[in-house]
């Protein structure tokens, strides 16, 4: 799924835009506001959906490779965290959206790049 698909399907505004040459191509998403959820993730290739707005959620998208972050409920988040993505070319996006209605309405993208997916490995 491209990135652009999952922006407009958000409705997000972008609060960090991403850097010419940014990776478009998205595998899957991460939904959490716990960050050691994140953390954990083996996803590649994905975007962080979350209500968190701290400078901590650019450091874990950086050190989990994420492509990005929307943050949820449309919170602001404050200038130090947008800092942080603009300092680590980390794109970010808010959406008013709950982050379960976040997750619902991107199912169909997921669910047709994952039925893509099994096709090939077929």
């Amino acid at each position: 799924m491209e990135l652009q698909e999952i922006i407009q399907m958000l409705d997000a505004e972008p609060l960090v835009a991403p850097e010419p040459g940014h990776p478009y191509s998205v595998h899957d998403v991460c939904a959490a506001d716990l960050l050691s959820d994140i953390l954990a993730t083996k996803k590649r290739d994905f975007v962080i959906l979350t209500g968190l707005v701290t400078p901590q959620v650019i450091r874990v998208a950086e050190a989990t490779d994420a492509l990005g972050v929307v943050i949820v409920r449309g919170k602001t988040p404050p200038e130090a965290t947008l800092e942080a993505a603009r300092k680590s070319r980390i794109p970010v996006w808010r959406c008013s959206m709950q982050l379960f209605e976040s997750c619902v309405a991107l199912a169909p993208l997921v669910d047709e790049k994952r039925s893509e997916e099994s096709k090939a490995h077929s």
